[in-house]
């Protein structure tokens, strides 16, 4: 009890040490994803690492950025994304509306007023979003398998193979079920 103890409050003090180091490196950076904010703490812990724990540190870090590779392309996808679900929901909510207060001018554009094209605009909206939440629940996972590998006593062996099983998961693709599973939960 009193080794454990001792060290828990070893890694206590380390670890406010740390923090003020950190925070002389830049690392605590508020509009950052947590994707980059881990790549940063693996880095920190490689490069103050004891010699006894440097290549596992190292090998970490090693996996973590393979991770940070997809989740940073996640990221950039989902914000394109978020921004042309937003786009188009904006313009299925006021599309009603301009057909109606512009109706006198838009008679060399009577395509304005077709259903067709509304139901169009919807439906890419809908498309827009869903590919927006695949890629977010994409980026969420991937800096969820990177917390894992930051955090974990585990072998590196062993977290290896599950970072490879789990990234071969996450590259099936786009998938319509996990949209739609949610929504039934």
């Amino acid at each position: 009890m009193f080794w454990h103890t001792s060290k828990v409050l070893c890694l206590f003090s380390l670890s406010l040490f740390s923090l003020s180091s950190l925070a002389e490196q830049k690392v605590y950076i508020p509009n950052q994803t947590s994707a980059s904010y881990l790549v940063k703490q693996a880095e920190f812990a490689m490069n103050h690492a004891e010699e006894a724990d440097k290549k596992r540190a190292t090998q970490k870090h090693m996996i973590i950025y393979d991770i940070y590779i997809k989740a940073r392309s996640y990221a950039i996808l989902n914000k394109i994304f978020f921004f042309l679900s937003v786009a188009f929901a904006i313009a299925v909510l006021v599309w009603p509306s301009i057909t109606v207060i512009f109706d006198s001018r838009l008679d060399k554009w009577k395509w304005i007023k077709s259903a067709t094209v509304q139901t169009t605009v919807t439906g890419i909206a809908a498309l827009s979003f869903a590919f927006y939440s695949q890629y977010k629940d994409k980026q969420v996972y991937a800096e969820s398998l990177m917390r894992h590998v930051l955090y974990s006593e585990e072998p590196i062996q062993t977290i290896s193979v599950k970072v490879s099983e789990e990234l071969s998961r996450i590259d099936r693709g786009f998938s319509f079920n996990s949209v739609i599973s949610k929504e039934e939960q």
